[in-house]
C-alpha cells in the first residue's frame, strides 16, 4: 500500500474555491480502480490549512492518479490559491494492522 499526505495553506480569499475544487476530484479519484481510501478534511487548529490522507494499493494507481487529467486539471486551478508551495508526501507502507 502506498500512502498520500498532502498538508495545504491556502490564501484565506481563495478558502471556498479551494474546498468546491476538492469536492470535484474526490468522487472522481474515488472511481480509481487502486483506490483504497481518500480523506479531505480542514485543520482545525490552522486557519486555511487542508489535509488530504489518501491510501492507493501501490506505485501504480498513485502514477495513474497523477496522470488522470481532472488530477492535472485540478493542480492547475488550485495553484493560484496556494499561500505557500503544499506539503505533498508518499510513504511506502509494508504492513498495517489495527488497534
Amino acid at each position: 500500500m502506498q500512502v498520500i499526505s498532502g498538508y495545504w495553506h491556502i490564501k484565506p480569499e481563495s478558502q471556498a474555491d479551494f474546498i468546491e475544487a476538492c469536492k470535484w476530484i474526490a468522487p472522481l479519484s474515488r472511481q480509481e480502480e487502486g483506490y483504497l481510501s481518500y480523506l479531505f478534511t480542514a485543520d482545525q487548529l490552522n486557519a486555511n490549512h487542508f489535509l488530504f490522507f489518501e491510501e492507493w494499493r501501490d506505485e501504480a494507481a498513485i502514477e495513474f492518479h497523477v496522470a488522470q487529467w481532472y488530477f492535472q486539471e485540478f493542480m492547475q486551478k488550485v495553484e493560484p490559491m496556494l499561500a505557500e508551495p503544499p506539503m505533498i508526501k508518499i510513504y511506502a507502507i509494508n504492513s498495517v494492522k489495527q488497534l
